[in-house]
């Protein structure tokens, strides 16, 4: 069973930890990472969930993963993306664009920017996380940010923001 570490409300591990799905109590947080994959031509990766998954199954989506515990968020980014998609990234290709607090899920979240040039047919899927991928638009990935109504107004406003200076 995977663990993760319980942070405090600053983001400082607390030294314990909870095996993940564990619902935790108010003052307590976990963290996790979100990277926006996207290539030299701006378009950018999703991933489409498993079906059987808990937070929108068979949906697209960008690179989201919770850190395990003992790990950095850019270690988290790094292994997420090996196991999900068979890329292999060095740490400083990412760039690391914000942390948010979600208090209502009880979680932070790093997001990073990660600009390289993938190839769809040569991704590695494992069908228990991942069961398609496919590379969308600028315009396309700036209307899904925009109706991620499952994430916070703070959070879709800075990433659309954030997307469009790459693009100028």
């Amino acid at each position: 069973m995977e663990h993760f570490d319980i942070l405090d409300k600053t983001g400082t591990p607390t030294g314990r930890t909870a095996p993940k799905g564990t619902p935790l109590p108010p003052s307590q947080y976990y963290s996790g990472t979100h990277v926006y994959i996207f290539n030299s031509k701006n378009e950018f990766l999703l991933q489409q969930r498993a079906l059987h998954k808990k937070f929108l199954p068979g949906g697209w989506d960008i690179h989201c993963e919770h850190t395990m515990a003992g790990e950095t968020p850019i270690q988290c980014a790094t292994r997420g993306l090996q196991e999900e998609l068979g890329l292999t990234v060095p740490e400083s290709d990412f760039r690391f664009m914000k942390r948010f607090l979600w208090e209502a899920d009880n979680h932070f979240v790093d997001v990073y920017f990660l600009q390289t040039d993938f190839d769809i047919t040569k991704l590695i899927l494992p069908p228990n996380e991942v069961i398609g991928a496919k590379a969308i638009p600028l315009s396309e990935m700036l209307q899904l940010v925009e109706n991620m109504h499952y994430r916070p107004v703070e959070y879709r406003q800075f990433i659309l923001s954030e997307i469009i200076k790459q693009e100028t």
